[in-house]
This record gives structure tokens, C-alpha cells and sequence, in this order.
């Protein structure tokens, strides 16, 4: 509620200032002036000014250049059933076989140039993306002399993809294969982010005076934290031009997942020189509440098929779901080499959903991380920091982990 609260005090400090002498005393003016008093002074009695200095001036305008990645990867482990099928297409006594792969989404570095504008701890800001095919991104927060609260929706697709195989035999020697691999269609990532902290000792450490400069650190100051945090991600791989890879997934073609984190962290402000400040922040959290849901499909092709190569399926009838000759999958005829590679199946191939698994799954430790650096000039400063969250989460026999990422540049001034 608090924060509710101050948000929408902001709200009415941005009403629009009368510029006549007679609106000089009128309610907005009044309204606006009571509220930034009100902030002020309530940061005033939050903080031990020995250690940490509140401007006197308190709005900014921040220039913000960004850089930011995510790193998905996707681990499988190919179910025992499915590899029975495939010994018995191929008439192969397959026992003791184990294959495992893993797939790592390449998301294109997106780079943008973002205006904040703020009050205090409360602002906007609004990023332009200069990279093409990097998704996008929007964030909101706020912070005060003791909590903070960061919200974020990150989207993106690729087809560029990397993929390690391992197929070994119980016993026996295994064999490891890395490929560089380019889907037929794109994979879609989004990812919504809800985090916020406690500090401890909000009256000598500041983590705003780090990360948006409404407060300058004065004295070296450590505080532990309390975090919680929602997270939600998606992975959608169902198009029917990504029938290998679903079926390589044990069929599972979409993945949604909602984790509730709690964690205990400790964050510390080193002022090694006057106006200089240099910030670590470590945020380890537990998913109390871990519930994954998948999707699985199945396909009119499937590499589990083996048959002669003169057999003719002809062609296929969506209403029946079958082939011709009556069978109701046929060999994806992949090969080795992508030139010489027959993507004719591509106009025939059909994808559909076999039902979906929704499961609690267990706890997992993730891992918030922030460090940055910045100086304090008169009425400016620079900044720059870089901020780590991992993120993982299973289901039976497929894990997946992203790793999200940036570094962020600002230029500010206050007036």
C-alpha cells in the first residue's frame, strides 16, 4: 500500500503548474507543494544524514544507454518410452540407451537509449530500442529510504539456436556432438519479473543512491536484505516447423512457469573517495512456489519412424490425420547437410496438442545479483552497473535455466 500510495502522490506532483499570478495560490499549486513536502521531509527522518545526504534538489533528468541479453538454455533428457519406440521402428534392442541434449536460445544483444525523468525516488522513463529483432523491454520502479520495487516484461523470438548432443550406453563409451542449428520456425521467450526488498538499515545504506542517484552515500555502509519476488516465463517452440525439436523435448512444445522467491541477501556501499560510490548487491532466493505447465504435441512426422525408401506415403488428409497408405506418421527426412537437405515435407507437415501437465515442482535456488559504480558532481552525475538474475525450473526430464542480464550506462542532472 505504501508504495501504491507513492505512486500515485507522483501522480499529482506532475499536475500541471498555473503560470498565472492570479492561479499562484490555487488548489494543484497547493496540492503539489503539500505532496513534495511531504516526501521530503519523510526521507528526511528516514535517514542519518551523517551517512547519507538527501539534495536539495530533488528532480532528475537521467540519459540511460542499456545493453541486455538472455541466455536460455534448455536441457532434455530423451524419456525412456520414447526411446523404446525407437528401437522398435528401427527393430533395435536399444536397452541401456541414454541420450541427453542441451539447446541454447541465441537472443540477439539488444542495445536501447532511454530518457528517466523523476522525483525523489519516484520517476518514468521510456527506452528506444536501436537493435532490430531484440524483442522488447519495459521496466517500473521505486524506491524509499527502506524498501525498493522493480517491475519488468522482457519478449523475444530467435531461430538461432546451438544444440550438444551426448548419446552414450550403459557401460559403454559415449559420443558428443555441438552444432550450431537454425530453426525452421522462431522460438518465442517472454519473461515477466515482479522484485522487491526490504532494507534493514535504510538509515545508513542506501541502494537508491546506487541505482538512481536520488540520495548520495556518504559514508561506507552495508545493510542485509529481505527480497521477494514473481516470476513468470514462457517458452513456445509449437510451430508445426519445429516438430524435431518437440519431439527431441519429449513432445512438450510450450512451457509456462510461476515461481514465488524468497531471499536473504546483503548489499554494501564502499566510498572510497569523496563522490565516488561503488556498490555490491547479492540476493540468493529460494522458489517456495515453483508450478510449471507443459504442452504436449504430435506430429504427422517424427524421427522415430523407420521404413524402406521406397515406401509411398502419399499424400496427407488433415480430416482423417493420416497418410495414404494409412500410417499415421512418416520419417522427417533430416540430413546432415543443410544444403542437400529435402524441406519439401514442410508443406505437409501437421502439429496438434496431445494434452497438458501441470505440476508443483521442487524448490529452486536462484540468484539476484547488482553491482555498479558511480560519481557525484555538483548538480550531475555518472553512473554505470550491471544487474545478474538466473532463473531455473524442471519438469520430469527437462530443465531449463535463463540467465538475464544488463549493463547499464546513465548521465544525470538535477534541478
Amino acid at each position: 500500500m505504501k508504495v501504491l500510495r507513492h505512486l500515485l502522490l507522483v501522480l499529482l506532483v506532475s499536475i500541471v503548474v498555473p503560470v498565472s499570478a492570479q492561479q499562484q495560490d490555487s488548489w494543484a499549486r497547493r496540492t503539489s507543494r503539500h505532496v513534495r513536502q511531504y516526501l521530503d521531509s519523510a526521507l528526511y527522518r528516514k535517514v542519518d544524514t551523517t551517512y547519507i545526504e538527501v539534495p536539495k534538489k530533488a528532480w532528475r533528468v537521467i540519459l540511460r544507454p542499456k545493453v541486455n541479453h538472455i541466455d536460455t538454455r534448455v536441457s532434455s533428457i530423451l524419456d525412456d518410452d520414447l526411446i523404446a519406440d525407437l528401437g522398435k521402428s528401427w527393430g533395435m534392442d536399444l536397452t541401456g540407451l541414454h541420450l541427453d541434449w542441451q539447446m541454447k536460445l541465441e537472443q540477439p544483444m539488444s542495445t536501447s537509449v532511454g530518457v528517466w525523468v523523476g522525483y525523489r525516488g519516484l520517476g518514468i522513463g521510456y527506452s528506444q530500442a536501436l537493435t532490430k529483432r531484440s524483442g522488447y523491454y519495459f521496466s517500473l520502479s521505486s524506491t524509499g529510504a527502506s524498501y525498493g520495487l522493480t517491475f519488468s516484461m522482457r519478449s523475444f523470438d530467435t531461430d538461432d539456436l546451438s544444440a550438444n548432443i551426448n548419446l552414450s550406453y550403459v557401460d559403454q563409451g559415449s559420443s558428443e556432438k555441438n552444432d550450431d542449428y537454425v530453426s525452421y520456425a522462431p522460438i518465442k521467450v517472454k519473461t515477466l519479473f515482479l522484485d522487491g526488498y526490504y532494507v534493514f538499515n535504510g538509515k545508513r545504506y542506501s541502494q537508491a543512491s546506487a541505482y538512481n542517484q536520488s540520495v548520495i552515500q556518504r559514508r561506507s555502509a552495508g545493510s542485509f536484505l529481505l527480497g521477494l519476488s514473481w516470476y513468470h516465463s514462457s517458452i513456445d517452440l509449437s510451430d508445426k516447423l519445429n516438430s524435431d525439436i518437440i519431439l527431441a523435448s519429449n513432445r512438450i512444445g510450450k512451457i509456462k512457469v510461476n515461481q514465488g522467491n524468497i531471499g536473504f541477501g546483503y548489499g554494501y556501499n564502499w566510498v572510497p573517495f569523496r563522490n565516488w560510490l561503488m556498490n555490491v548487491m547479492v540476493m540468493p532466493t529460494l522458489a517456495v512456489y515453483n508450478r510449471v505447465k507443459v504442452t504436449k504435441y504430435t506430429s504427422n512426422y517424427d524421427f522415430f519412424v523407420h521404413d524402406s525408401d521406397t515406401e509411398d506415403y502419399g499424400t496427407w488428409d488433415p480430416e482423417k490425420r493420416q497418410w495414404s497408405n494409412g500410417k499415421t506418421e512418416r520419417p522427417l527426412p533430416l540430413s546432415d547437410d543443410p544444403l542437400k537437405e529435402d524441406l519439401s515435407w514442410q508443406k505437409d507437415v501437421e502439429n496438434w496438442e496431445i494434452g497438458t501437465e501441470t505440476k508443483n515442482t521442487r524448490w529452486k535456488v536462484n540468484v539476484n545479483v547488482h553491482a555498479g559504480i558511480t560519481y557525484f558532481g555538483k548538480d550531475w552525475f555518472a553512473n554505470i552497473y550491471g544487474q545478474l538474475h538466473r532463473f531455473s525450473y524442471n519438469h520430469e526430464n527437462m530443465d531449463v535455466k535463463i540467465w538475464d542480464w544488463y549493463v547499464r550506462g546513465s548521465v544525470g542532472i538535477r534541478f
